[in-house]
């Protein structure tokens, strides 16, 4: 079997260190260049050992080459496979400079298609790569999926918040909220699986990638993390994709599609959860107030800019878990005061940019009022 070459956009996070374990389990497969931020033990543990010679990062290692750029790297090397695992907006810049070099895009950077969708599949479509998702929901839906489809469900956690009084929401600490019950991620992440803010971009990545109508995509929660996502036929049938959460499962089909190669430890009967909650409005507000503008990228942009801000902040101790509501919903609606429409990929980037500063005012108004 010839070598498939990777790079790995994101190295040294979640997904893109687990990206590393799974190629060192799977055979036929070399990464040949990784970009990273800040974090130069973990690259260069991974350079080390996977003997990787290219890197893209604002930190000078001391050894390999150093690329400038995200598209200088790719654009470099030609991967077979890039895997887009940087978070917020900068993912999206990523993700966007890479696909005109590559021939599989292995996407697990939400904003991408929450913030730049069309663009993003009309890239692809033009340089023939294939778009194959690692979110462990769209990863399901992918793999269960066919024509008939009447209706696709998402699975949530809950987060950190599933089990809290309501009365003792907005006084959460980020120790707290930053406590997930089944997956273990990065810190935007798990605050956006609180506010289910991440199942709204998920939401909004299942209507990009399948085409199936926001009104045909629901979401429960199943408390284990055990369901992933479930496909309602017109016949009738309902298809369910479950398995234990382990974000490496669908890390290695992306990689390995439309083989199964990697070698998992199998659940028994008795891990089986299948239980479907519904989402409280009063426990998750943005959730529901983010899905009446999923459906405008103008709003989306503007969702995606506030809440990376505001989970940031209230990260920093600068605002409290209600404040991320606050500034994001301000953000959000002053999209209409403005007139904003997008009709190119330089307006998405206008439009995050004035976001984010109005992020930023609004929390200064919370913080000092």
């Amino acid at each position: 079997m010839e070598e498939k070459t990777v790079v790995i956009l994101g190295a040294t996070g979640s997904i893109g260190t687990q990206t590393v374990d799974v190629i060192k389990k799977i055979s036929g497969f070399k990464v040949t260049g990784i970009a990273f931020g800040k974090n130069t033990e973990i690259a260069k543990k991974i350079m080390t050992e996977l003997s990787v010679e290219n890197y893209y990062s604002p930190t000078e290692l001391g050894f390999g080459r150093r690329f400038t750029s995200y598209g200088d790297l790719v654009a470099y090397l030609e991967p077979d496979i890039v895997v887009s695992a940087i978070t917020g907006f900068e993912g999206v810049k990523a993700t966007l400079a890479s696909i005109p070099f590559t021939k599989r895009l292995a996407l697990a950077t939400k904003e991408s298609l929450v913030c730049a969708g069309r663009f993003v599949k009309n890239l692809c479509k033009k340089y023939g790569v294939e778009l194959i998702p690692i979110d462990s929901e769209h990863s399901a839906i992918f793999q269960i999926i066919e024509n008939s489809v009447e209706k696709i469900v998402l699975t949530a956690s809950g987060g950190a918040v599933r089990d809290v009084p309501l009365e003792k929401l907005n006084s959460l600490k980020a120790e707290q909220v930053l406590k997930h019950p089944t997956w273990n991620m990065g810190g935007r992440i798990t605050v956006d699986s609180a506010t289910m803010v991440n199942k709204l971009f998920e939401v909004i990545e299942a209507n990009e990638l399948f085409g199936v109508p926001f009104e045909n995509i629901d979401v429960k929660i199943n408390p284990s993390s055990f369901v992933h996502g479930l496909v309602l036929l017109k016949d009738g049938t309902i298809k369910i994709h479950a398995g234990k959460p382990d974000m490496r499962v669908p890390i290695a089909y992306a990689l390995t599609y439309p083989e199964r190669r990697y070698e998992n430890e199998k659940p028994r009967i008795e891990d089986f959860d299948l239980r479907l909650l519904d989402v409280e409005k009063e426990r998750y507000p943005l959730f529901y107030f983010g899905l009446q503008y999923a459906d405008s990228l103008e709003h989306r942009i503007a969702l995606n800019a506030a809440d990376e801000v505001a989970v940031e902040k209230f990260l920093a101790g600068k605002i409290d878990f209600k404040g991320i509501e606050l500034v994001v919903k301000r953000v959000v609606e002053n999209v209409d005061k403005d007139n904003f429409r997008i009709d190119n990929i330089e307006d998405v980037f206008f439009l995050d940019e004035i976001s984010r500063k109005k992020a930023l005012e609004e929390v200064e108004k919370i913080a000092n009022s």
